[in-house]
């Protein structure tokens, strides 16, 4: 039997006529190209997030000695530590996001690759 990928039956499925697995193809390789393409560029901007980790992180670690000054205002040091804090968790999520957005996407590419009896 003739194998083709799983989502050009599922979508000549949808269309009717003479041309609709041509049609297919050409949406195949559209999505193909689409997710290989948002993947690379997603997998680029990495790092810059990742530095956003690092500098929040580092950017609570200097409050914590609250930048090597004294504390003369006890409220602004607790509000700088929370802030920090808070500028740490917002990076770690959206660290978190940005690699499950990938993982997602990578997930979609090899479900594009898979054959199913045509």
């Amino acid at each position: 039997m003739n194998k083709v990928k799983s989502f050009v039956k599922e979508f000549a499925a949808i269309l009717k006529g003479d041309n609709a697995e041509a049609t297919a193809q050409k949406a195949l390789r559209q999505a193909d190209s689409a997710l290989k393409t948002q993947i690379a560029s997603l997998k680029g901007d990495t790092i810059v997030v990742e530095d956003a980790l690092t500098t929040a992180q580092e950017v609570q670690a200097l409050a914590r000695v609250n930048n090597g000054k004294a504390i003369t205002n006890r409220e602004g040091y607790v509000r700088g530590l929370l802030d920090a804090k808070n500028n740490v968790t917002y990076a770690e999520e959206a660290l978190k996001t940005h690699n499950e957005k990938i993982a997602f996407l990578e997930s979609e590419l090899k479900a594009l690759s898979e054959e199913v009896e045509g």
